[in-house]
């Protein structure tokens, strides 16, 4: 008699393997590159030169060595493959350490200029950067705690905002000796995460340890509204569509993550969606910059997922929906311990960056075959 399956649930290191078994059909590429230190930001940076074939690529990274050593901004190389037959090693190596006082929570570079990145750290501190001259030219404390807020206006050259869990947010002028432009105490709890509206320069948003998202205007330094997600335990991330102007992505303790209507925004309206997939609290979030309605999602449930919000609603097969929701696009199951950021690069299309707490950075491309939704070359029967 064939043995019965087992129901145990798989081990973090038997998930690993089977994962690391299907990988061919699910990614153009995927690497794997083990840091000394954790890092708990990533960012791809926007320069970029090809040769022969290969794009030779930036990132920004970050250590948390939890007082064990110097604490540093990093900036990483690697090789992605534009044209085949051409070979590109995607293993990372760190050109660059610019050193910082505290753990670095996140790193961001300046969309107008580059060339020029702010950290906030474990003391809520903000540090700024030149990374040609590698240079750190500034240091500012507009928070007396622990920061993972950090946004730069796309807008408005110069212009920084923050947040930490002293439950500050904290707008900057960095052009102007790093000036407090607006500053509010309005949260009631931890600022998980503050980012700036991706059309209107004077809006942003920030979300809170109390369950609330508040929508700000700094012309009229007030909140102008706010939504209440009564059952989400806590609010960790937010994104901002690069595509649709009042789209809203929010990501919560709960694991859920909410899509939300800025027009209809209110203590308890402005709700579209809420997308069930993952099974912890959701970590970061952000919104490809190529496709409308592509989204990422990191969580402490070791996964990233890409959604495709096009796709909400769509009726499933019965096998289909014991997969998932029919927005959920793809997961990515190569971490093994909680992830802490993610990034979309910014010229290679369907292209990730993930790091998590096992120390790895993984940078991978979703396959063409999944993006074209073409099936012909995989037998089902196969995958894992």
């Amino acid at each position: 008699m064939a043995e019965p399956e087992s129901t145990e649930p798989l081990s973090i290191k038997e998930e690993y393997q089977l994962w690391r078994k299907n990988c061919r059909y699910m990614y153009e590429f995927v690497s794997e590159t083990a840091l000394t230190w954790p890092s708990l930001t990533i960012q791809w940076l926007p320069g970029h030169t090809e040769k022969d074939g290969i794009t030779e690529a930036n990132l920004l990274l970050g250590t948390h060595t939890s007082g064990q050593d110097t604490n540093y901004l990093k900036v990483a190389s690697t090789e992605l493959l534009v044209k085949e037959g051409a070979k590109a090693n995607s293993k990372i190596k760190i050109t660059a350490k610019l050193e910082n006082s505290a753990e670095i929570c996140r790193a961001r570079y300046m969309p107008q200029d580059p060339n020029i990145v702010a950290t906030i750290n474990g003391l809520g501190q903000v540090d700024l950067y030149k990374l040609q001259e590698q240079e750190h030219y500034a240091h500012f404390s507009p928070h007396t705690d622990n920061g993972y807020g950090v946004s730069w206006n796309p807008k408005q050259q110069g212009l920084l905002v923050s947040g930490a869990d002293d439950h500050w947010v904290c707008v900057s002028d960095t052009t102007k000796d790093n000036e407090t432009v607006y500053k509010s105490d309005v949260q009631k709890d931890i600022v998980n995460d503050v980012k700036w509206h991706q059309f209107d320069a004077n809006l942003f948003a920030s979300v809170s340890e109390d369950k609330h998202l508040y929508l700000f205007d700094v012309r009229e330094k007030k909140v102008v509204t706010k939504y209440y997600a009564e059952s989400s335990e806590g609010i960790n991330s937010l994104a901002f569509s690069p595509f649709a102007h009042n789209l809203l992505a929010i990501g919560n303790t709960n694991s859920n993550i909410n899509l939300l209507d800025l027009r209809k925004l209110g203590p308890n309206s402005g709700l579209l969606h809420t997308m069930m997939g993952h099974s912890e609290g959701i970590t970061s979030l952000e919104f490809s910059p190529h496709n409308d309605g592509i989204l990422a999602s990191g969580s402490q449930d070791r996964r990233v997922i890409v959604w495709d919000l096009f796709k909400v609603g769509e009726e499933q097969q019965q096998e289909d929906a014991e997969d998932g929701c029919p927005e959920l696009f793809m997961m990515h199951a190569g971490h093994t311990a909680g992830v802490t950021d993610l990034t979309w690069c910014p010229y290679h299309d369907w292209t990730i960056g993930s790091v998590a707490d096992d120390n790895i950075v993984h940078l991978w491309q979703v396959s063409n075959k999944l993006v074209s939704n073409d099936e012909s070359d995989v037998d089902e029967s196969v995958l894992e």
